[in-house]
């Protein structure tokens, strides 16, 4: 009895045995085919770049969807013009420090409550006899709630610039509705709003001005602006260009019989090589660019300062200001 017992003991044991090393035969087939033939704890093995960053990392990670990708940018452009904007207000702050530092140096003291009732005092003094200078805002209708709050804050830009201007414009604002949306987003946007020295009208500039005085600034015109006339009316389209819309401004006026021209941006300026080029210009931009002019007569001066970068146009060396 203890012979036969010794013999299937040692028969189960051989059974276990076999058992083991099919599993192990199983286990090493589908690591193979999973990796390519490479056989996990060899360390002869040679693997591949892919094979290690697959064993090391996991899985790679997945490239993000294009749409992803587009708004991150998005989120990055926004940054820069913010961190933009920040710059040239602590510049503007630090050229005020400069002024007190060289009034208290001189002995002389700077009355800043002085300096904005001058200020007003010019915009008043333009209001009848400054530059005329339009901002269209009967496009309401074509844009977003989103790019009417970026017109409304454009708006305050350019009212803020034409305070501090040598030779301020005399600002109208037309097809404003009092109701619309555009005009809500102007009194939410800026303080004291109903106080600015602008000129806030309904009626469309056609229904103000004859149409022989008025000029359409338009990126898309033939005709070339080479002076600002004082009896003339120069009106921009208050339009927000996040979704370009081509031709709007200038078709409209074509249609009214009324005469259109573009800044002479590619007259002045050179092109970025390798870079896209773009002729829209926010709206304070070319209220800026215009304002500058009627206080300097240098185009290359007022484009300079006025164009950004980004746009592709930049001034030459040779006539670097």
């Amino acid at each position: 009895m203890l012979f036969k017992s010794e013999i299937l003991r040692r028969v189960e044991q051989m059974a276990e045995s076999d058992s083991q090393s099919l599993h192990a035969d199983n286990v090493t087939d589908d690591c193979e085919t999973r990796f390519g033939g490479a056989q996990l704890g060899n360390p002869q093995t040679n693997y591949t770049e892919e094979q290690k960053e697959t064993l090391e990392n996991g899985m790679k990670e997945k490239k993000p969807p294009r749409s992803e990708r587009k708004r991150r940018r998005h989120d990055e452009l926004l940054l820069k013009r913010r961190e933009d904007r920040k710059r040239k207000k602590t510049e503007r702050k630090n050229k005020l420090k400069e002024q007190r530092k060289d009034s208290c140096d001189t002995g002389e003291r700077i009355n800043f409550g002085y300096l904005k009732e001058e200020r007003r005092k010019r915009c008043k003094d333009a209001m009848n006899n400054g530059q005329k200078i339009c901002i269209d805002c009967s496009l309401e209708g074509f844009m977003s709630i989103k790019e009417k709050g970026k017109l409304a804050m454009q708006i305050g830009r350019l009212y803020g610039s034409n305070l501090r201007a040598n030779s301020p414009a005399h600002i109208y604002l037309t097809g404003l509705k009092k109701g619309g949306d555009l005009y809500q987003e102007c009194l939410n946007k800026m303080d004291g709003f109903e106080n600015y020295l602008v000129d806030i009208k309904e009626e469309s500039h056609t229904e103000l001005f004859p149409l022989c005085q008025i000029v359409c600034l338009s990126p898309d015109s033939d005709s070339l602006l080479t002076d600002l006339d004082p009896e003339k009316v120069y009106v921009i389209g208050g339009l927000v260009d996040e979704n370009i819309k081509q031709n709007i401004t200038e078709s409209r006026a074509i249609q009214a019989g009324i005469q259109t021209a573009r800044l002479p941006i590619e007259d002045n300026m050179v092109k970025l090589v390798q870079q896209s080029h773009s002729k829209v210009l926010a709206v304070n931009q070319v209220f800026d660019i215009l304002i500058t002019y009627n206080s300097t007569k240098d185009w290359k001066k007022a484009l300079a300062g006025n164009v950004p970068r980004r746009k592709g146009f930049v001034i030459s060396h040779d006539d670097a200001i």
